[in-house]
């Protein structure tokens, strides 16, 4: 077989080895991921609607589950699962659903400084 030959098949094995292992490293962080966050198990309930407040001047902005929930997903798929789920135990919370809804800003304000 001539030597360029070689160079070509031994190219084109790397390349579906490389395809292959992206394929498998993508699905176990969408895996992980889904062992930390389980959406029918997970949501917060909601026993009633909320009241609507009055805006305040100075009233921080407020934090959804949804958007919590969302931004610490796309730091956990960027390769920081394991800073996430300490960041959850440090809230005293097995799960994301167990932090307290008055720590939201604060739990999204230390995920942002884990990038």
């Amino acid at each position: 077989m001539e030597p360029m030959m070689k160079i070509i098949n031994a190219l084109a094995a790397l390349t579906a080895a490389l395809q292959e292992y992206t394929a498998q490293t993508t699905e176990g962080y969408i895996n992980t991921f889904e062992e930390i966050y389980d959406p029918e198990k997970d949501e917060p309930q909601v026993a009633e609607a909320p009241k609507e407040q009055p805006a305040l001047k100075n009233e921080e902005p407020t934090v959804t589950f949804v958007q919590l929930r969302s931004r610490l997903s796309e730091i956990s798929r960027s390769g920081h699962t394991a800073e996430v789920k300490d960041l959850i135990s440090k809230y005293g919370a097995d799960k994301l659903s167990d932090i307290a809804e008055s720590d939201y800003a604060a739990v999204l304000a230390e995920a942002e400084g884990l990038i």
